[in-house]
């Protein structure tokens, strides 16, 4: 089957008014799909509606106007401390809230559902992480992406319903929160002003935003495949060698003190994954490696 021509398809984005809903929406408006919005914050329309996703009826009744083909499922809480504090809050949002969604689909007649889950969900799992690996979670946060996998799975498998699961891993772009480390990293180094930081010997697997959009735009355009993929470089660099070429690029006169920061309980030290999968079977091939996308970043 060819590709799924996105234009006039009904696309529903929840956390449509997030970082990354919002580069999302802005693709698939330019691709002239029918793109509709929830989320929590906002200002509603007739194509945003602002509602609280832990709400069953109010996703109901949203669910009932739009009728939506395709679903991005971003809406999600983004709490990623390493103690079970806010535990019920995060799995009441991200598990609870995918469910809701589910059921106020469960008698549309949409065509694929895609799933924005973590590369957190490996854990301590030999690195590079491939898709039949067992999930291993490092967090409450992402020990409720596990949770929501495990239900959009069993959900559309018993209702014969289409889906797809993104394990995003870590990803930069422009005008990104400060609460993320490459953008705070960023502001902090050209500001010249002391930077402190763990000692930096975990390795991550960075993709630049723009791949990471088209990566979710490409499962669009492909049918269903009810199957798992791996968003990311499959390239590992250490947060300190990071750091260091980006207060080179900067020429940055600011100290960096590493080891000023402890590690997080259960660190994940190898945060690398597989693409060949998403390669294979989506044609995804990033277009920026990590140098490209901090030159994109930092204009």
């Amino acid at each position: 089957m060819g590709a799924i021509e996105l234009k006039n398809k009904r696309i529903l984005v929840t956390g449509g008014n997030g970082y990354l809903g919002r580069h999302l929406v802005e693709r698939l408006r330019n691709a002239q799909a029918d793109v509709y919005i929830m989320d929590k914050f906002g200002d509603a329309s007739a194509k945003a509606f602002i509602l609280d996703i832990t709400d069953l009826d109010v996703v109901r009744t949203a669910i009932a106007k739009i009728q939506p083909d395709i679903i991005f499922h971003l809406a999600a809480s983004l709490n990623r401390e390493r103690n079970f504090d806010r535990f019920e809050e995060t799995n009441n949002i991200n598990l609870n809230g995918t469910k809701n969604l589910l059921f106020a689909l469960q008698n549309t007649n949409y065509q694929h559902f895609i799933f924005t889950s973590t590369s957190e969900v490996y854990g301590s799992n030999m690195a590079p992480f491939v898709e039949t690996q067992l999930a291993d979670a490092a967090s409450p946060y992402s020990l409720t992406k596990v949770f929501a996998e495990n239900f959009i799975n069993t959900f559309s498998k018993t209702y014969d319903k289409g889906f797809t699961i993104l394990r995003l891993f870590n990803f930069f772009g422009r005008n990104m929160s400060p609460k993320f480390f490459i953008p705070q990293m960023v502001n902090t180094l050209r500001k010249n002003e002391k930077f402190e930081m763990t000692k930096g010997e975990q390795k991550r697997d960075f993709l630049y935003l723009d791949d990471v959009i088209s990566a979710m735009i490409l499962a669009a355009r492909q049918p269903a495949t009810n199957e798992i993929y791996n968003v990311c470089s499959g390239e590992a660099v250490s947060l300190k060698e990071l750091v260091l070429e980006v207060k080179q690029k900067l020429n940055s006169q600011s100290q960096i003190v590493f080891g000023a920061l402890p590690y997080r309980e259960n660190e994940v030290w190898n945060m690398v994954g597989d693409n060949t999968k998403i390669q294979i079977k989506l044609g995804f091939k990033p277009q920026y490696n990590l140098a490209g996308g901090i030159e994109q970043m930092l204009k």
